[in-house]
């Protein structure tokens, strides 16, 4: 098996990842192999430590071994599947580590910024909503907008994953988020709540 992402095209990626799915432990080593270099530079441009990139970096691959199963190449790219994922952990241990850290100073007036439990319950009743309309659109539409909205990548990068001009995904994440406006059971966000 190759030893980076450029030498293994899309369809040996899927394989890989679909004998994950069947526990084919070998196979989950060369997806590692073909992989790990690609993501530990993805992430390790994210956080600033060593260790917590190696961390994330292992977090990620144990979700992707997990969740081998729920891939379908039908809806998304290996490579960009296993981003997202990537992604996903990397947040999730950023904001861990933002609500855990120690502070060698508390005052008295400290601020509590987490959402109330009525809060999060609006919250998840909009991001249903908001996912049952995001399923509407074409998958490459809809990927193309949430990687775009929710984890920040430009048109470029989302191009390069799908093999797209970045005009091509501006243009997906455009008539998407309309499509979203004009699909979407609410005026406003607000309303949603």
């Amino acid at each position: 098996m190759a030893s980076s992402t450029a030498r293994v095209d899309n369809d040996q990626l899927e394989q890989l990842i679909l004998a994950c799915a069947e526990g084919d432990k070998a196979a989950f080593a060369d997806l590692f192999r073909a992989t790990g270099p690609k993501f530990q530079a993805i992430i390790r441009k994210m956080v600033p430590c060593d260790e917590t990139a190696k961390d994330i970096l292992q977090k990620g691959y144990l979700a992707i071994w997990m969740n081998a199963a729920r891939f379908d190449p039908q809806k998304a790219k290996a490579f960009t599947w296993m981003l997202v994922v990537m992604r996903n952990k990397a947040i999730d241990v950023l904001r861990a580590s933002k609500t855990s850290a120690v502070t060698d100073e508390i005052t008295e007036h400290v601020v509590d910024e987490t959402p109330n439990p009525h809060t999060k319950a609006q919250l998840g009743q909009a991001a249903r909503v908001l996912d049952a309309t995001l399923e509407k659109l074409p998958a490459r539409m809809s990927q193309a907008v949430v990687l775009h909205v929710v984890h920040g990548y430009s048109c470029k990068e989302i191009g390069e994953q799908f093999g797209a001009s970045p005009n091509t995904v501006k243009s997906w994440i455009r008539r998407g988020l309309e499509r979203l406006r004009a699909e979407m059971p609410y005026d406003s966000y607000a309303a949603a709540l």
